[in-house]
C-alpha cells in the first residue's frame, strides 16, 4: 500500500538487504526530474526506526533541491553549520513532525508530568493522534522522557527474510 501510494506521487520506494559494514539504512534521490527513490536498508528492526527513516528520506524528496543526494548512515558525521547539516536537520524535522506533531506531543507531556507514563497512557495518546505505540515510545526514548529499555513491547520487530527484500 504505501509503494503505491508513494508510486502515484512518483516516488518509488524499496527495500534491500544492508549492505555489511556500511551502516546505511536510508537514501534518497531524484532519478529524473518526475521520479525519485526511497530506498531503505533492513538495519533497523522497529517500526519507530523504519518510519522515521522513511519520513526523513521523504522529507529529503520533499524539502531538498532534485539534484541534492542523501545518504543516511549511522557512521555518518555532518559538520556542524553545513548545508548538509542544515538538510539533515530539515529532515530530521520533517519525519518528526509527520509522525508525531510537536504540539500534540508537548501537550501529551504536560498531562503526564506528574505521573509515571504507563503503557496505557502512551497507546491512549497514539491512538488519539494515530500513529503506533512503537513510534510514540520511540520518540519518547529519543527525546529522554523514556529509558532506552522502558515500553520496548510496545514497538513491532520485523524480521526480515533472506535474499531480496520487497
Amino acid at each position: 500500500m504505501l509503494r503505491d501510494w508513494c508510486a502515484k506521487a512518483g516516488v518509488a520506494v524499496v527495500f534491500v538487504r544492508e549492505l555489511p559494514g556500511t551502516r546505511s539504512h536510508g537514501v534518497a534521490r531524484w532519478l529524473s526530474p518526475e521520479k525519485a527513490l526511497i530506498q531503505l536498508s533492513t538495519r533497523y528492526k522497529s517500526d519507530d526506526q523504519i518510519w522515521f527513516s522513511f519520513f526523513h528520506e521523504a522529507g529529503h524528496i520533499s524539502l531538498d533541491g532534485k539534484k541534492v543526494a542523501s545518504i543516511e548512515s549511522d557512521a555518518e558525521q555532518v559538520q556542524e553549520g553545513t548545508e548538509a547539516k542544515a538538510r539533515e536537520d530539515r529532515a530530521n524535522a520533517f519525519a518528526a513532525e509527520t509522525l508525531i506533531p510537536q504540539r500534540s506531543l508537548d501537550r501529551f507531556l504536560a498531562e503526564n508530568h506528574s505521573r509515571h507514563l504507563s503503557k496505557a497512557n502512551v497507546e491512549e495518546f497514539a491512538k488519539r493522534i494515530d500513529s503506533a505505540p512503537g513510534i510514540v515510545v520511540g520518540r519518547l526514548q529519543y527525546e529522554g522522557v523514556l529509558g532506552r529499555n522502558l515500553l520496548n513491547g510496545l514497538k513491532n520487530f520485523y524480521d526480515w527474510p533472506n535474499g531480496v527484500v520487497f
